[in-house]
């Protein structure tokens, strides 16, 4: 039941798309987080994620899907994360994310259609509009809302990278494996 219930928002080429998935790659502000970035009186960073988003990284990972980060700001709370996750990879401080997402596709053979995106913004779009599967959170700004292949019900922070990865683990046959306990 729960597969149909994921899979029941989404239309019959949202799902054929999200089936051909073999690698996630995400961006962190407003995506992974909510886009703030709290310093201390000292200077030191501080993020917020969400557990929820985290925890499917491991599923992902072990229905053989490749996951990272390309993001523009550089911050080692957000190599902490990675590192927690066990993602791929994680490049930060990446001006043009689209470089990078080509090496990427290139190095490990991927086809562009192979490859969901998660962005939100101008620096975002480049990537977005080039891969197989193209997302945002429900609070990007309106130009990226536009030229994605799904608008997630979560806003940035709250739950955007589950839904993506929920709908793709789905689309594949993979979420049924997982919730069978």
């Amino acid at each position: 039941m729960a597969v149909k219930e994921v899979l029941g928002k989404y239309s019959k080429e949202q799902i054929k798309k999200a089936a051909q998935i073999k690698a996630i790659f995400f961006d962190v502000d407003g995506v992974l987080t909510d886009g703030k970035i709290i310093y201390d009186d000292a200077g030191r960073e501080s993020k917020q994620f969400n557990v929820k988003d985290g925890f499917i990284i491991s599923h992902l990972k072990k229905a053989g899907i490749l996951v990272g980060i390309i993001t523009g700001r550089e911050s080692k709370v957000v190599s902490n994360r990675a590192a927690e996750l066990k993602m791929d990879f994680c490049h930060q401080g990446i001006m043009d994310k689209h470089v990078v997402y080509e090496k990427l596709v290139a190095f490990h053979k991927l086809k562009k259609k192979e490859v969901a995106y998660i962005g939100d913004d101008i620096n975002d779009l480049k990537v977005l509009t080039d891969c197989g599967l193209s997302a945002c959170p429900a609070d990007a700004m309106a130009y990226v809302k536009s030229r994605v292949d799904v608008i997630t019900e979560a806003k940035g922070g709250r739950g955007v990278a589950r839904e993506v990865c929920d709908l793709i683990l789905a689309a594949r046959g993979d979420l049924d494996k997982i919730l069978k306990v």
